[in-house]
């Protein structure tokens, strides 16, 4: 899919709203403090990400002289996801489980997106910074992973109280 490469920071900034927005809405509805903690976090990080693509939109608009078209495959799965996302998001009541898988989709399909966008970039400092957002992006479908598979194996113990104190033991006391 060819695109302008205004229309790429748009849509990245777009994703990374909703997937703050997803976050932020997790949060609320776990119990665990611990994994409360790690996706008020993610929402934070995805916040910076988006802070961090405007100021790359804003540089690229000053030195461009005509928009141009890039051709970035990931596009398409990347504007899918992130209206899944939105949809999730606007839902009364969510099945976290849902959410998660949403959520560790879209920063796959995100890693994708800015590898694919480092191929384009204008200087090495845009470059690097795209490819560590990829890696950051990697690094948060890791943490989204983990509790996944904890919600899935054991669906009762995530549950109920003494989780926190579970991860605590698990995380601290080797």
């Amino acid at each position: 899919m060819k695109v302008m490469d205004k229309e790429v920071f748009e849509i990245a900034m777009n994703a990374e709203i909703r997937a703050r927005e997803a976050y932020e809405k997790m949060a609320s509805l776990t119990t665990s403090d611990i994994i409360k903690d790690e996706l008020l976090f993610l929402a934070k990080e995805e916040d910076k990400h988006r802070e961090i693509i405007a100021k790359m939109a804003e540089k690229f608009e000053g030195t461009r002289t005509k928009p141009k078209k890039i051709d970035i495959d990931v596009i398409g799965e990347f504007k899918v996801i992130a209206e899944k996302m939105a949809e999730v998001i606007r839902k009364p009541e969510v099945n976290l489980d849902e959410v998660y898988e949403i959520s560790m989709q879209a920063e796959l399909v995100s890693e994708k997106l800015y590898n694919e966008l480092a191929g384009y970039a204008a200087t090495e400092k845009t470059k690097l910074l795209l490819e560590m957002l990829a890696n950051m992006e990697r690094n948060h479908y890791n943490i989204l992973r983990k509790h996944y598979d904890y919600i899935m194996r054991y669906p009762d113990i995530y549950r109920e109280e003494f989780y926190d104190q579970l991860m605590k033991d698990i995380n601290f006391n080797f």
